[in-house]
């Protein structure tokens, strides 16, 4: 059995307290105990309102947030593979965009889900979702942005 370390820990403790909230007011809490500051928001260019909603709430709770778009870095798709044209999602750009703002703790919200795979690869903070691109069911998770 693999052992938790002392950080491990000290994260399981500080997310029992922040839990049975809604997930914005979970990831709020959960950020504040941490002594997180500087926050970073990676998002699909389809969730730039949600985006946009998010850090002005962030902000209001005396973060300093960090936003990137999927496609801000301007990347051309035939630049990856032949096979894909025109602007392309970047999400190693977006992870290197917030590394670079040097935040404490970045959120994807409605990344594809290979794309946050990437983002997260890349990612030196720690990264958490808390909106799920899903167009079939009209995004259903964000229903705690109130």
């Amino acid at each position: 059995m693999t052992e938790y370390s002392n950080e491990d820990i000290k994260r399981m403790n500080i997310s029992s307290l922040a839990c049975n909230k809604s997930r914005l007011k979970e990831l709020i809490t959960f950020a504040k105990l941490s002594g997180y500051r500087k926050i970073g928001i990676a998002h699909c260019i389809t969730m730039q309102r949600y985006a946009r909603q998010l850090k002005d709430i962030l902000e209001k709770e005396n973060f300093e947030v960090f936003d990137v778009g999927c496609r801000d870095s301007g990347l051309e798709g035939e630049a990856i593979s032949p096979e894909l044209k025109g602007p392309s999602c970047d999400p190693i750009s977006q992870a290197d965009y917030l590394n670079d703002c040097e935040t404490d703790f970045n959120i994807n919200v409605g990344q594809c889900l290979g794309h946050g795979l990437i983002f997260q690869k890349y990612s030196k903070a720690d990264v958490t979702t808390i909106v799920v691109k899903d167009f079939e069911t009209h995004h259903r998770s964000i229903q705690n942005f109130e």
